[in-house]
């Protein structure tokens, strides 16, 4: 999931209703590399989130491929007819195209992006697991009950609106952030009951992982990443945590760091 986004009068492109800036991207990272990564956004979010950190890892010769999920980068009235299996689907085409070119294929997801990682995990096929502010756990509580208890389980109108905060503390990473500005509530309910059903097969997963979360994120509760350090069955696995930033840490306060260390950590783990 992403977080709180103000509405805006986006510019789109005229021919396919894409907001100028949420396309999906592809760098190419260099001829005769062996090596690629997917980079998966999160739910009501687009690319652009994660773009920044594509563009540095190409340059250190991995192919970078940035999927635009169903119903994301356009219209909100677009995300309502669509579920988490829409955007898994989407996800394992991209994966599978990937694999059939390039030697190992790593994944990059933030939010419910991680978490389609972690399902494409399932598999064995993923090189390594950079997970960003995976989303397991719904953050916050209602009337004091908290939310990873009432989501799915209570009535729930058909659009929520979101929080005026927004998911970036950076004032310079919320001006280019494009997400909507609501939440359809069938298509949420879809994602967190996803995160659900994923939790038992957490200790099958093999591949190395590493995981960013800020202690503030108001979106995902930080004790995701705690459970998937428990969890995963992977002896390679890492996590950091900042005590700056809300969610979208890719735009936020962390970033420099957070580009830092996953670019190390990939190139660790690349082809030779």
């Amino acid at each position: 999931m992403a977080g709180a986004q103000s509405r805006r009068d986006w510019e789109r492109d005229p021919v396919t209703g894409v907001i100028r800036g949420a396309e999906p991207f592809v760098f190419d990272g260099g001829k005769g590399n062996r090596d690629a990564i997917l980079f998966l956004h999160g739910w009501t979010s687009t690319p652009r989130e994660l773009r920044f950190l594509a563009e540095r890892a190409a340059q250190a010769g991995f192919r970078c491929e940035g999927l635009l999920l169903p119903g994301h980068g356009t219209r909100v009235e677009d995300l309502i007819p669509t579920r988490f299996p829409d955007y898994l689907a989407a996800s394992q085409s991209a994966f599978a195209a990937l694999q059939a070119r390039h030697e190992r294929v790593f994944i990059c997801g933030l939010s419910m992006g991680g978490l389609l990682g972690l399902h494409l995990a399932l598999t064995g096929k993923v090189a390594g697991l950079v997970l960003i502010a995976p989303f397991l756990v719904p953050s916050g509580s209602t009337f004091g009950i908290p939310n990873r208890w009432l989501i799915g389980r209570v009535p729930l109108p058909a659009m929520l609106g979101k929080s005026a905060g927004g998911p970036i503390e950076d004032p310079q990473g919320k001006v280019g952030h494009i997400a909507y500005s609501s939440m359809p509530s069938a298509s949420m309910v879809s994602v967190v009951e996803a995160a659900r059903r994923l939790k038992p097969s957490l200790a099958t997963i093999q591949s190395p992982t590493l995981i960013f979360h800020s202690h503030h994120d108001h979106t995902s509760d930080v004790r995701a990443s705690r459970i998937l350090m428990q969890r995963l069955a992977s002896e390679d696995k890492r996590l950091i945590l900042y005590e700056r930033g809300n969610h979208v840490i890719t735009l936020d306060y962390p970033r420099p760091q957070l580009e830092a260390d996953a670019l190390a950590w990939l190139e660790q783990r690349r082809s030779h």
